[in-house]
């Protein structure tokens, strides 16, 4: 199994004293960026910088989230403008999942286990989702058949 991240993005996320998986609030994540909390949530309405939605109010970023928003904005002193394909690879929630694929969740875990299905990812304690990129490719996958 590939690891989640090149080399070199997690080499840059260790010089910096974070794990990419770390989940940051908002005030903690304007602390990493060193802006206002009100640029964070602005970036976050303009779809600049992918978070994970915990509650309807409530959202915090990934390490990674934080990592390839700065790596991509802040390249040789000039600043890039952010494409589709550009967007780190995120974390979804077993109800995305099921709304993409179709399956229930009781067929999701039996084709995971039978290596049929990507793994999942722990978020926490009773807490999993799975990483974006692999499911749009097992979607594909599927439509090539």
């Amino acid at each position: 199994m590939e690891p989640p991240f090149d080399r070199h993005f997690s080499e840059i996320a260790d010089s910096m004293g974070i794990a990419l998986y770390q989940r940051f609030t908002v005030n903690e994540a304007s602390l990493f960026l060193r802006c206002s909390v009100d640029d964070i949530k602005r970036l976050q309405r303009q779809g600049r910088i992918d978070h994970i939605k915990v509650t309807d109010k409530k959202i915090e970023f990934f390490g990674y989230h934080l990592l390839h928003y700065l790596l991509s904005n802040t390249t040789s002193g000039q600043t890039k403008t952010s494409t589709p394909n550009d967007q780190p690879d995120r974390i979804i929630r077993a109800r995305e999942v099921q709304d993409m694929t179709g399956l229930s969740r009781t067929t999701l875990w039996r084709m995971e286990n039978n290596g049929s299905f990507p793994r999942r990812v722990s978020l926490g304690v009773g807490s999993v989702g799975w990483k974006l990129s692999e499911v749009k490719r097992w979607i594909s996958e599927r439509e090539n058949v």
